[in-house]
């Protein structure tokens, strides 16, 4: 049996006033909508169906058909989603070439694109309709608390290394762009319920709203419940967890066409979770609540197409508990406006220019006395050049200027100064990319970039060590104050990708080769990288990394399915005396599928060679690092699905078959699921 999802009445109080304000969003777009307006926006479906494939916009602000974007690009389609069997999007993307996933929790993954694994600390730029979700406090993002579900998702872009200069300061280890429905072209109206082990219980309901022939409006709800598991004896101090994975969601997505053909764009969610993290032997419970808006505004004029936004998001964890301290609350604030203007200046040359300001604050009450504030300040360019058909170069440029600032109290460990935080930091990132159509099967990509990942407000935070131990925490190996601040990290990459289609299969296959160099790694707090503690106070060496990536894939909607990866990468840090930790040199990835009458079958493997990990332990109160090897990881996930009719669909799944770990701290089990989704 399901249980109520509001589990107090003050939860239940801030759900009803959430939907009583989308029902007024709804009822101010129907006001305006003008029922005779065409929309600027991108019609995704109308310009597959022309072009045959996908199209994307995300990298260079106009539409381009997926095989003439001379980025080299993922794309996991919705047909994808449907046939899957996952039910959140780290284990979409973890299917693709070149991904590493970790599991720091049951409800906790961490993703990474690059060369160096990342236990906490994001260096991976997720983004939903073009808004970025990250948190500067944590310098992190919950999986969890994206406000989306699958099935309102059309496309997920994923692209490997920095992208910095076409994407923003955070785009240092790749990008995942996830791209929603339109909800003024795009009809989405589904409910799913599902159940399974370890007393999973999820429910969703997307439903769309058209308002003339110019607007539109979806609203999504949902709830996930599972019972938390897998915690090793890795972990110091560990305690019974008292926080099971719990999400509750509310968003809407609205659109309205303006007289003149420009799109005005409302995007407004909720998200409420509570979940276990574990980090180098360190756990915590915490509670995270979430809500964001975003307006924004396309129109193309005649000084060119213009795109601007303004967003609003707000974190606060009301309840975060580790072994080592008590209850303790978090607040991070995210002001972001973004403006562009993309010029198409002849035939064969595009130019797009973009400025960017951000505000982030971030606070933590007891434990970090005080505000910590970080304004940002950005411009950008970027030109496209057309020698030829299927002979395009896009270069692009970005300078981010960064200004810390710190209000009220300090903490009393003697550790920063408040006029240490009235200071600057500033930063140039580059991308380079050149797509060649060799033959009419044949495409070849060369690419370079130098990424720039600023610092987050957590690396600057004034709890730069591990406090003293007494009534709330523990020192770190380094005794003594001392004042950090870090430098932006650079990262250089270069790429080659060649794409073949084989015809006689009904296949794409593509091979690529990179070279990256990290100059400088910046950590999260309790970050490890080459076996030593990033503390903040310093920025260890970083790391050369060689690798390669083999994949073929044949999609079909009936019929045999069917695709596969492998990824080498052999990593080598500067500092090779301290080489430690390490990510798994091989991956393998496969996939077959079969589509008949009202069924359709899938079958999926992973496998990971072994990686090592390390775990903090404390004896005689002292921080030490354990480091041990994770022994290689095979597993399957098999999927059922039965099509009763137009609306009705059951699907039976599993993942996880052979328990594994990806990391000291946290066993991975079977799971077993059976859905059940409407279409109306």
């Amino acid at each position: 049996m399901f249980q109520s999802p509001f589990a107090t009445g003050a939860d239940r109080d801030r759900f009803f006033n959430l939907r009583t304000h989308l029902q007024c969003a709804v009822s101010v777009m129907a006001l305006f909508s003008a029922p005779d307006a065409w929309s600027q926006e991108l019609d995704y479906g109308k310009y597959e169906s022309l072009f045959g494939e996908p199209v994307t916009i995300s990298a260079t602000g106009k539409p381009e058909r997926l095989s003439d974007s001379p980025i080299l690009m993922d794309l996991i389609t919705a047909d994808d989603i449907k046939r899957s069997g996952a039910r959140d999007i780290p284990t979409l993307v973890r299917r693709l070439a070149g991904v590493d996933l970790t599991h720091t929790s049951t409800a906790s993954p961490q993703i990474g694109l690059g060369a160096y694994p990342q236990t906490i600390g994001s260096q991976v730029m997720v983004l939903v309709n073009g808004r970025q979700i990250y948190f500067d406090g944590f310098g992190d993002l919950f999986w969890s608390a994206i406000p989306v579900e699958l099935p309102e998702i059309r496309q997920i872009e994923v692209i490997r290394g920095p992208e910095s200069a076409l994407y923003g300061f955070n785009a240092v280890d790749g990008v995942i762009n996830i791209v929603t429905f339109d909800p003024v072209d795009d009809a989405v109206n589904s409910a799913t319920a599902r159940v399974g082990n370890h007393r999973r219980r999820d429910l969703s309901t997307t439903t769309t709203f058209p308002i003339g022939s110019g607007a539109g409006v979806r609203l999504t709800a949902a709830y996930d419940h599972a019972h938390d598991y897998g915690m090793t004896n890795g972990i110091a101090g560990r305690q019974p967890v008292s926080r099971n994975p719990d999400r509750r969601m509310a968003s809407l997505n609205g659109g309205l066409t303006l007289d003149d053909g420009a799109r005005v764009s409302l995007e407004a969610s909720h998200v409420d979770i509570s979940e276990r993290e574990a980090a180098y032997a360190m756990s915590y419970d915490v509670r995270v609540v979430t809500d964001s808006v975003k307006l924004g505004y396309t129109n193309d004029s005649p000084i060119g197409r213009l795109t601007g936004s303004a967003s609003y998001s707000q974190m606060n964890a009301p309840w975060l508990r580790t072994q080592f301290f008590g209850p303790s609350g978090l607040s991070d604030r995210s002001t972001v406006l973004q403006l562009s203007d993309l010029l198409k200046v002849d035939a064969d040359d595009s130019l797009r220019f973009g400025i960017e300001g951000r505000h982030d604050t971030f606070s933590a009450g007891a434990m970090i006395p005080g505000t910590t504030s970080n304004t940002l300040g950005s411009g950008s360019m970027m030109w496209e050049h057309t020698f030829s058909p299927g002979f395009s170069l896009v270069n692009a440029a970005r300078y981010d200027y960064s200004r810390l600032g710190h209000s009220g109290t300090m903490v009393t460990t003697g550790v920063s100064a408040i006029p240490d935080f009235d200071r600057s930091i500033e930063g140039f990132s580059t991308n380079s990319a050149l797509l060649r159509r060799i033959t009419d099967d044949d495409t070849l990509r060369l690419s370079f970039a130098r990424g720039l990942q600023l610092p987050s407000i957590a690396n600057y935070s004034p709890t730069g060590t591990v406090l003293r131990r007494g009534q709330n925490g523990y020192e770190g190996d380094n005794d003594g104050p001392a004042t950090f601040f870090p430098q932006p990290a650079v990262i250089y990459d270069y790429q080659a990708g060649w794409d073949h289609q084989i015809r006689d299969w009904d296949a794409m296959g593509r091979v690529t080769y990179f070279h990256q160099m990290t100059m400088r790694h910046l950590g999260s707090p309790f970050a490890i990288l080459n076996g030593a503690i990033v503390d903040r106070r310093r920025s260890p060496a970083g790391i050369v990394a060689n690798g390669v990536t083999l994949s073929l894939r044949r999609q079909s909607v009936s019929g045999w399915t069917w695709g596969a990866n492998y990824t080498y990468t052999d990593s080598n840090p500067h500092d090779h005396s301290s080489r430690t930790e390490q990510s798994p040199a091989h991956k393998v990835n496969a996939s077959v599928g079969y589509g008949w009458d009202r069924w359709d079958a899938d079958l999926f493997l992973q496998y990971a060679s072994h990686a090592r990990d390390t775990v903090i332990v404390i004896p005689r109160r002292r921080l030490r690092m354990v480091t041990a090897t994770v022994g290689d990881t095979l597993t399957l996930s098999p999927r059922v699905g039965w099509h009763a009719n137009d609306w009705l669909t059951i699907e039976a799944s599993a993942d996880n078959l052979w328990p594994y770990r990806d990391t000291l701290t946290q066993r991975q089990e079977a799971t077993y699921l059976l859905s059940v989704k409407i279409t109306y």
